[in-house]
Protein backbone atom coordinates (compact mmCIF):
# COMPACT_ATOMS: atom_id res chain seq x y z
CA UNK A 1 0.00 0.00 0.00
CA UNK A 2 1.10 4.00 -0.59
CA UNK A 3 0.53 5.59 2.15
CA UNK A 4 0.53 9.20 3.33
CA UNK A 5 1.40 9.89 7.01
CA UNK A 6 0.49 13.41 8.75
CA UNK A 7 2.34 15.02 11.34
CA UNK A 8 5.05 12.16 10.66
CA UNK A 9 7.64 14.23 12.80
CA UNK A 10 5.85 14.05 15.98
CA UNK A 11 5.89 11.82 19.02
CA UNK A 12 3.50 9.22 17.47
CA UNK A 13 3.83 9.82 13.72
CA UNK A 14 7.46 8.78 13.76
CA UNK A 15 6.48 5.48 15.31
CA UNK A 16 4.00 5.10 12.64
CA UNK A 17 6.46 5.61 10.03
CA UNK A 18 8.62 3.28 11.09
CA UNK A 19 5.91 0.33 12.07
CA UNK A 20 4.07 0.90 8.53
CA UNK A 21 7.28 1.08 6.24
CA UNK A 22 8.70 -2.45 8.18
CA UNK A 23 5.09 -3.83 6.87
CA UNK A 24 6.56 -3.45 3.42
CA UNK A 25 3.76 -0.24 2.82
CA UNK A 26 4.98 2.74 0.66
CA UNK A 27 5.17 5.26 3.37
CA UNK A 28 5.28 9.38 2.64
CA UNK A 29 5.75 11.35 5.74
CA UNK A 30 4.48 14.97 5.68
CA UNK A 31 5.14 17.63 8.20
CA UNK A 32 5.31 21.46 8.91
CA UNK A 33 9.13 20.83 9.36
CA UNK A 34 10.94 19.35 6.50
CA UNK A 35 13.21 16.25 7.69
CA UNK A 36 14.77 13.32 6.18
CA UNK A 37 12.04 11.56 4.12
CA UNK A 38 9.49 13.97 5.00
CA UNK A 39 7.42 16.87 2.80
CA UNK A 40 6.92 20.00 4.26
CA UNK A 41 3.57 21.16 3.86
CA UNK A 42 1.35 23.42 6.12
CA UNK A 43 -2.21 22.03 6.11
CA UNK A 44 -3.60 25.24 7.31
CA UNK A 45 -2.94 27.01 4.17
CA UNK A 46 -5.27 25.31 1.58
CA UNK A 47 -3.17 26.85 -1.65
CA UNK A 48 -0.44 24.76 -0.15
CA UNK A 49 -2.18 21.45 0.34
CA UNK A 50 -3.24 21.61 -2.66
CA UNK A 51 -0.43 22.24 -4.38
CA UNK A 52 1.68 19.92 -2.35
CA UNK A 53 -0.89 16.95 -2.65
CA UNK A 54 -2.98 17.86 -5.47
CA UNK A 55 -1.55 15.42 -7.55
CA UNK A 56 -0.86 12.29 -5.48
CA UNK A 57 -2.55 9.40 -4.90
CA UNK A 58 -2.99 7.43 -1.62
CA UNK A 59 -4.37 3.73 -1.10
CA UNK A 60 -4.37 5.02 2.59
CA UNK A 61 -3.97 8.44 4.63
CA UNK A 62 -2.87 8.58 8.63
CA UNK A 63 -3.72 12.02 9.84
CA UNK A 64 -1.78 12.54 12.65
CA UNK A 65 -1.17 16.26 12.66
CA UNK A 66 -2.65 18.44 14.95
CA UNK A 67 -2.23 20.53 18.07
CA UNK A 68 -2.91 21.45 21.58
CA UNK A 69 -3.55 25.29 22.21
CA UNK A 70 -5.83 28.41 21.95
CA UNK A 71 -9.11 27.64 20.35
CA UNK A 72 -8.16 29.72 17.45
CA UNK A 73 -5.31 28.23 16.67
CA UNK A 74 -6.80 24.39 17.25
CA UNK A 75 -9.67 25.50 15.06
CA UNK A 76 -7.50 26.77 12.50
CA UNK A 77 -5.01 23.59 12.46
CA UNK A 78 -7.17 20.45 13.94
CA UNK A 79 -10.37 21.36 11.79
CA UNK A 80 -9.53 23.83 8.61
CA UNK A 81 -5.79 21.81 8.30
CA UNK A 82 -8.00 18.56 8.14
CA UNK A 83 -10.95 20.11 5.64
CA UNK A 84 -7.70 21.44 3.51
CA UNK A 85 -6.19 18.34 3.44
CA UNK A 86 -9.29 15.80 2.81
CA UNK A 87 -10.28 18.56 -0.03
CA UNK A 88 -6.40 18.16 -1.65
CA UNK A 89 -6.33 15.08 -3.49
CA UNK A 90 -8.04 15.19 -7.37
CA UNK A 91 -8.19 11.29 -6.89
CA UNK A 92 -9.14 10.42 -2.97
CA UNK A 93 -7.57 7.75 -0.73
CA UNK A 94 -9.63 4.30 -0.40
CA UNK A 95 -9.41 5.03 3.76
CA UNK A 96 -8.83 7.54 5.79
CA UNK A 97 -7.36 7.11 9.75
CA UNK A 98 -7.84 9.94 12.28
CA UNK A 99 -6.25 10.28 15.21
CA UNK A 100 -8.75 11.65 17.72
CA UNK A 101 -8.81 12.36 21.36
CA UNK A 102 -10.49 10.29 24.43
CA UNK A 103 -11.25 13.94 25.42
CA UNK A 104 -14.11 14.00 23.02
CA UNK A 105 -16.25 11.79 25.93
CA UNK A 106 -16.21 14.70 28.62
CA UNK A 107 -17.17 13.46 31.85
CA UNK A 108 -17.62 9.07 31.61
CA UNK A 109 -21.30 8.09 32.75
CA UNK A 110 -20.03 4.85 34.21
CA UNK A 111 -19.20 5.61 37.92
CA UNK A 112 -15.60 3.82 37.56
CA UNK A 113 -14.61 5.71 34.39
CA UNK A 114 -14.95 3.29 31.84
CA UNK A 115 -15.86 4.49 28.57
CA UNK A 116 -17.00 2.64 25.36
CA UNK A 117 -17.69 4.46 21.86
CA UNK A 118 -21.28 3.88 22.14
CA UNK A 119 -21.29 6.77 25.47
CA UNK A 120 -22.34 10.19 24.64
CA UNK A 121 -19.77 12.36 23.48
CA UNK A 122 -19.45 16.00 25.52
CA UNK A 123 -16.40 17.45 25.65
CA UNK A 124 -15.54 19.55 27.79
CA UNK A 125 -12.48 20.91 27.07
CA UNK A 126 -11.64 23.36 23.81
CA UNK A 127 -9.03 20.64 23.14
CA UNK A 128 -11.80 18.28 23.26
CA UNK A 129 -14.17 19.89 21.22
CA UNK A 130 -12.27 20.80 18.21
CA UNK A 131 -11.07 17.16 18.21
CA UNK A 132 -15.17 15.73 18.22
CA UNK A 133 -14.99 18.74 15.27
CA UNK A 134 -12.30 17.31 13.67
CA UNK A 135 -13.85 13.82 13.59
CA UNK A 136 -17.69 14.87 12.05
CA UNK A 137 -15.98 17.17 9.32
CA UNK A 138 -13.87 13.94 8.69
CA UNK A 139 -16.79 11.65 8.80
CA UNK A 140 -18.64 13.78 6.78
CA UNK A 141 -16.21 14.32 3.71
CA UNK A 142 -14.76 10.94 3.72
CA UNK A 143 -18.86 9.75 3.18
CA UNK A 144 -18.96 13.03 0.25
CA UNK A 145 -15.80 11.36 -1.48
CA UNK A 146 -16.11 7.78 -1.02
CA UNK A 147 -13.63 7.28 1.67
CA UNK A 148 -13.32 4.58 4.42
CA UNK A 149 -13.42 6.55 7.72
CA UNK A 150 -12.09 5.01 11.00
CA UNK A 151 -11.18 7.21 13.61
CA UNK A 152 -8.97 6.44 16.63
CA UNK A 153 -9.91 7.37 19.83
CA UNK A 154 -6.38 7.31 21.90
CA UNK A 155 -6.35 8.00 25.42
CA UNK A 156 -3.27 8.84 27.22
CA UNK A 157 0.04 7.95 25.20
CA UNK A 158 3.11 7.69 27.00
CA UNK A 159 6.63 6.70 25.99
CA UNK A 160 10.32 7.53 25.53
CA UNK A 161 11.09 11.17 24.15
CA UNK A 162 8.07 12.38 24.79
CA UNK A 163 7.38 16.07 25.26
CA UNK A 164 8.19 16.96 28.75
CA UNK A 165 5.44 18.39 29.32
CA UNK A 166 3.23 15.37 29.50
CA UNK A 167 2.58 14.32 32.87
CA UNK A 168 4.89 10.61 32.76
CA UNK A 169 8.05 12.39 30.94
CA UNK A 170 7.88 15.61 33.52
CA UNK A 171 7.75 13.27 36.44
CA UNK A 172 10.50 10.89 35.30
CA UNK A 173 12.42 13.72 34.50
CA UNK A 174 12.05 15.84 37.61
CA UNK A 175 13.01 12.50 39.57
CA UNK A 176 16.13 11.43 37.78
CA UNK A 177 17.57 15.47 38.13
CA UNK A 178 16.88 14.51 42.00
CA UNK A 179 18.66 11.35 41.73
CA UNK A 180 21.46 12.73 39.50
CA UNK A 181 21.46 15.87 42.31
CA UNK A 182 20.90 18.44 40.00
CA UNK A 183 17.30 19.18 41.43
CA UNK A 184 16.83 19.08 45.34
CA UNK A 185 14.28 17.34 46.37
CA UNK A 186 10.97 17.03 47.34
CA UNK A 187 9.54 16.26 43.85
CA UNK A 188 6.80 18.91 43.28
CA UNK A 189 3.42 17.29 41.39
CA UNK A 190 -0.07 18.06 40.68
CA UNK A 191 -2.81 15.78 42.08
CA UNK A 192 -1.54 12.52 41.90
CA UNK A 193 -5.25 10.41 42.50
CA UNK A 194 -7.07 10.92 38.95
CA UNK A 195 -6.98 7.73 37.24
CA UNK A 196 -6.14 7.48 33.37
CA UNK A 197 -5.27 5.06 30.93
CA UNK A 198 -1.46 5.21 29.88
CA UNK A 199 -0.89 3.28 26.64
CA UNK A 200 2.43 3.16 25.14
CA UNK A 201 3.10 4.94 22.03
CA UNK A 202 4.25 1.85 19.44
CA UNK A 203 0.66 -0.19 20.61
CA UNK A 204 -1.13 3.09 19.31
CA UNK A 205 1.08 3.48 16.50
CA UNK A 206 0.21 -0.44 15.55
CA UNK A 207 -3.23 0.09 15.48
CA UNK A 208 -3.75 3.03 13.36
CA UNK A 209 -1.50 1.42 10.60
CA UNK A 210 -3.44 -2.04 10.98
CA UNK A 211 -6.73 0.43 10.82
CA UNK A 212 -5.31 1.36 7.54
CA UNK A 213 -4.37 -1.23 6.13
CA UNK A 214 -7.45 -3.17 6.26
CA UNK A 215 -9.56 -0.02 5.42
CA UNK A 216 -11.76 -0.74 8.60
CA UNK A 217 -14.28 2.10 8.94
CA UNK A 218 -15.27 2.99 12.75
CA UNK A 219 -14.77 4.21 15.82
CA UNK A 220 -11.58 2.39 18.44
CA UNK A 221 -10.64 3.60 21.59
CA UNK A 222 -6.82 3.11 22.04
CA UNK A 223 -5.87 2.52 25.23
CA UNK A 224 -5.06 -0.29 27.96
CA UNK A 225 -8.31 -1.08 29.81
CA UNK A 226 -6.70 -0.33 33.13
CA UNK A 227 -6.89 2.92 34.96
CA UNK A 228 -3.48 4.05 36.74
CA UNK A 229 -3.00 6.97 39.05
CA UNK A 230 0.08 9.34 39.31
CA UNK A 231 0.44 7.61 42.19
CA UNK A 232 1.35 4.63 40.86
CA UNK A 233 3.56 6.29 37.96
CA UNK A 234 5.58 7.83 40.75
CA UNK A 235 6.34 4.91 42.66
CA UNK A 236 7.42 2.19 39.78
CA UNK A 237 9.57 5.20 38.95
CA UNK A 238 10.83 5.52 41.73
CA UNK A 239 11.52 1.52 41.96
CA UNK A 240 13.31 2.17 38.65
CA UNK A 241 15.53 4.59 40.09
CA UNK A 242 15.89 1.96 43.10
CA UNK A 243 15.35 5.79 45.09
CA UNK A 244 12.58 7.03 47.75
CA UNK A 245 12.24 10.59 47.53
CA UNK A 246 9.45 12.34 49.18
CA UNK A 247 6.59 14.13 47.08
CA UNK A 248 4.48 17.11 48.09
CA UNK A 249 1.65 17.99 45.69
CA UNK A 250 0.59 21.52 45.00
CA UNK A 251 -2.93 22.75 46.07
CA UNK A 252 -4.33 22.67 42.20
CA UNK A 253 -7.40 22.06 41.83
CA UNK A 254 -7.90 18.47 41.07
CA UNK A 255 -9.27 17.62 37.25
CA UNK A 256 -13.13 17.68 36.79
CA UNK A 257 -12.35 14.11 35.47
CA UNK A 258 -11.39 11.98 38.09
CA UNK A 259 -11.67 9.04 36.31
CA UNK A 260 -11.53 7.74 32.13
CA UNK A 261 -10.25 4.80 30.87
CA UNK A 262 -10.66 2.58 27.82
CA UNK A 263 -13.23 -0.36 26.91
CA UNK A 264 -11.19 -2.03 24.28
CA UNK A 265 -13.54 -5.12 23.36
CA UNK A 266 -14.08 -3.14 19.90
CA UNK A 267 -10.49 -2.85 18.81
CA UNK A 268 -10.28 -6.43 20.05
CA UNK A 269 -12.69 -8.28 18.16
CA UNK A 270 -12.73 -5.63 15.08
CA UNK A 271 -8.62 -5.24 14.72
CA UNK A 272 -7.83 -8.14 16.54
CA UNK A 273 -5.46 -6.13 18.27
CA UNK A 274 -4.71 -5.52 21.86
CA UNK A 275 -1.68 -3.74 23.59
CA UNK A 276 1.38 -5.33 24.64
CA UNK A 277 4.05 -3.19 25.86
CA UNK A 278 3.83 -3.58 29.65
CA UNK A 279 3.64 -0.41 31.93
CA UNK A 280 6.96 -0.93 33.24
CA UNK A 281 8.61 -1.89 30.62
CA UNK A 282 7.44 1.57 29.19
CA UNK A 283 8.81 3.62 32.23
CA UNK A 284 11.62 1.91 32.06
CA UNK A 285 12.52 3.59 28.59
CA UNK A 286 11.37 6.66 29.86
CA UNK A 287 13.66 7.10 32.52
CA UNK A 288 16.22 5.59 30.63
CA UNK A 289 15.89 8.36 28.16
CA UNK A 290 16.27 11.42 30.64
CA UNK A 291 19.28 9.66 32.05
CA UNK A 292 20.93 9.66 29.11
CA UNK A 293 19.80 13.98 28.21
CA UNK A 294 20.57 14.56 32.09
CA UNK A 295 23.88 12.84 31.72
CA UNK A 296 25.00 14.82 29.26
Amino acid sequence: MKILVTGAAGFLGKRVVRIASAAGNEVLGLDLFEKHQILKCDLSDRDEASSVLGSSHFDAVIHLAGIRGNYRDMTRINIQGTANLLNAFHEPPDCVVLASSCAVYGIPEAPDGCTSEEDPLAPMTDYGKTMLEKEQLTEMICSQRKMAFSSARIFNLFGADQAPSMMTSAVARKLVRISLGKLRPPLHTGPLRTLRDLIDVDDVAEAMVLMAVNKTAGYFNLGTGIPRSGVEVVSTIQSILKTQIPVETTSELDPMVQAIYADISRARSELNWAPSAPFRTTLESIVDHWLKQEST
